[in-house]
């Protein structure tokens, strides 16, 4: 299919707008239960508005014990040459989302060039070898004891297969996934662009686990374990205030994910997606299920919450925030 019709025709390429518009008279609907526009922003009361925008991902990974993630290290600004683990590396901002400004940095070439985009509120992390990425969605009603996992999304990396014939630039241009990046990868592997991959060789184009970035989201429920969900909820309790949202993480295999050994890449708040409904097998109508079934319980633990003595957040300050930002 050619990438401006599928950018029309199928949901998961949509604007994130045009997408979510369509649950607006629900949305509303939402704000006179809850009596409070910004009711969101209660379900996770010790977090910057409930991580529904700029809240700090070093202040939730600092509650995580050493053994859930990888080598992590923050700087609120850059100023040594000494870097505290070898190449490659993970580099993202410490307020970010939808993986803006993720990068791998390979090289000392890739960090300098980093730098000059952001040297300030930087996460450093070990750069974990592995196909396996899962965003686990977790909830915890706050008037009960234990929380639970609601869906999972498994990550196929945007990875290149050769056909002996097909120059890197033939394929960027021919994978749907890589059209919308095609300016960034044309720039990154500018000097590669005219060799060819052997047949059945195979390019790991896009390291970074990100929709925006080629991944293709499945549906991974399926492979939900009383252990897993045993081990996320112990997990998840440990974070102050934490009931609602996506925990990204990666292990060294199936069983290893399904048996609770992993490592958490970061956390993620009110703003969470329920990922796997970008699953192309799914259909619109239930990719909608799935989004009001996730934003309903976002609905009754912020609830649930004020209930318990949490109070709204001004609606008028996020207005504020959000004209400022955007």
């Amino acid at each position: 299919m050619k990438p401006n019709i599928a950018k029309w025709t199928q949901y998961e390429f949509w604007p994130f707008w045009l997408f979510y518009g369509p649950l607006t008279p629900w949305y509303i609907y939402k704000i006179f239960q809850a009596g409070a526009p910004a009711y969101f922003c209660s379900v996770n009361p010790k977090m910057k508005w409930g991580g529904f925008i700029d809240y700090s991902k070093i202040d939730l990974l600092n509650q995580i014990e050493e053994d859930y993630k990888p080598k992590t290290v923050f700087f609120e600004e850059f100023t040594t040459q000494k870097l505290p683990f070898n190449f490659p590396f993970i580099a993202k901002p410490n307020l970010g989302e939808r993986g803006i400004g993720v990068e791998l940095i390979r090289n000392i070439f890739d960090w300098n060039h980093y730098l000059k985009q952001n040297n300030r509120d930087l996460i450093l992390q070990e750069y974990i070898q592995s196909n396996f990425e899962f965003g686990v969605f977790y909830v915890r009603l706050p008037k009960e004891k234990n929380g639970k996992i609601l869906s999972i999304t498994t990550k196929d990396f945007l990875t290149f297969t050769g056909d002996g014939k097909s120059t890197l630039k033939e394929l960027i241009d021919q994978n749907l996934r890589a059209f919308y990046r095609k300016d960034y990868l044309t720039k990154r592997y500018q000097n590669e662009l005219n060799s060819i991959l052997a047949k059945g060789e195979q390019l790991l184009v896009e390291p970074i686990g990100n929709h925006s970035r080629g991944t293709t989201f499945l549906d991974g429920s399926y492979l939900k374990t009383i252990k897993l969900e045993e081990t996320i909820d112990q997990i998840a309790q440990k974070i102050d205030g934490f009931y609602y949202g996506r925990i990204d993480l990666k292990a060294k295999s199936l069983e290893d994910f399904q048996n609770g050994n992993f490592v958490i890449l970061e956390v993620n708040g009110a703003n969470s997606e329920a990922t796997h409904i970008y699953d192309p097998s799914f259909n619109l109508i239930k990719a909608y299920k799935e989004v009001i079934k996730h934003l309903d319980y976002q609905h009754n633990i912020a609830i649930q919450n004020h209930q318990l003595g949490v109070k709204w957040t001004d609606w008028k300050l996020l207005a504020k925030e959000l004209v400022k930002r955007f």
